[in-house]
C-alpha cells in the first residue's frame, strides 16, 4: 500500500504562521492584556526561524499563553553528528514549518516595563507539530556484486526526498527575567516525548542521527534561551 503525503507550498506556510503570530500579538495588545514577542536563536542551526507570541491570562497574573510559529529553510543541520568527510549523503536541504503552543505559571511574579507581563521562575507544558519536506544526494550507491557480496559504486548523484510529520507535547521549567526596560531574555529546560511519520523516496528515514534530527522521536530535552521585546 503506498503512502501519499500532501506538503503545502512554501509561501502558505510562512502565510498561515505569520497570521496566526498576527493574530496573538493583536490580541496581546488589546488594554490589559499585555504580552511580547520572542526569537529562538539557536535554531538557526538547523535552518529554523522559531518567534513566539506570550500574553498573560486575563484575570491570572501568573498566567500566560505562549503561541509560537517555525519555519525552515535551508541547508538541513546535523548538530548531533560530527563532521565525517566520508558522508555519502550530500546536499541536504530542509524546508518546512510548525506551531508550538504553551500554558505557563510563573511562580512569585515580578512587574516588568509592562505589568501584565510576568517575569520569575515559571512551569508550562504544551503540544507542538512539524511539518518538513527534506532533501539530499547521493554518488554513490549499493550494487550486489558476483560473488553475493554488497559493493559501494560511484555513478551520478541520485536525489532523493522525504516528508516529516511530526507531533508531540513538554513540559518546561525556566526564568524570564528583563535584561533592559523591554527587552526579555527567556532560559528554560524541559522534557518532552514526540511521534514522527516519514516518507521517503530513499527507503529509511536518513533524518534520526539524534534528538535534533528532523525526524527524530522518542523522549527529547528541549532546553535554550529566548529573547524578546514586551508589547
Amino acid at each position: 500500500m503506498a503512502w501519499s503525503f500532501c506538503y503545502p507550498a512554501p509561501a502558505r506556510v510562512a502565510g498561515a504562521l505569520g497570521l496566526a503570530l498576527l493574530g496573538l500579538r493583536a490580541s496581546a495588545q488589546a488594554p490589559g492584556a499585555g504580552g511580547a514577542l520572542k526569537l529562538t536563536p539557536q535554531h538557526l542551526i538547523m535552518s529554523g526561524l522559531w518567534l513566539e507570541a506570550e500574553r498573560a491570562r486575563a484575570g491570572h497574573p501568573d498566567q500566560t499563553f505562549t503561541l509560537g510559529a517555525q519555519l525552515y529553510w535551508g541547508g538541513a543541520g546535523r548538530p548531533d553528528v560530527p563532521f565525517d568527510p566520508a558522508d555519502i549523503n550530500r546536499d541536504r536541504t530542509v524546508r518546512g514549518g510548525g506551531l508550538l503552543g504553551q500554558h505557563r505559571f510563573y511562580l512569585g511574579t515580578k512587574a516588568a516595563s509592562n505589568p501584565a507581563q510576568p517575569l520569575g521562575f515559571y512551569l508550562g507544558y504544551g503540544p507542538q507539530v512539524q511539518v518538513f519536506r527534506l532533501s539530499f544526494s547521493r554518488k554513490w550507491h549499493e550494487e550486489t556484486g558476483p560473488n553475493g557480496l554488497p559493493y559501494l559504486v560511484l555513478g551520478q548523484p541520485v536525489h532523493y526526498h522525504e516528508t516529516v510529520l511530526r507531533y508531540g507535547a513538554a513540559g518546561q521549567a525556566g526564568y524570564q527575567f528583563a535584561l533592559a526596560k523591554r527587552v526579555l531574555v527567556d532560559v528554560y529546560a524541559g522534557l518532552g516525548l514526540r511521534k514522527s511519520h516519514s516518507w521517503s523516496s530513499f527507503g529509511e528515514s536518513q533524518f534520526r542521527s539524534g534528538p535534533s534530527d528532523y525526524a527524530h522521536q522518542g523522549l527529547y530535552f528541549p532546553a535554550g534561551f529566548k529573547v524578546g521585546v514586551t508589547l
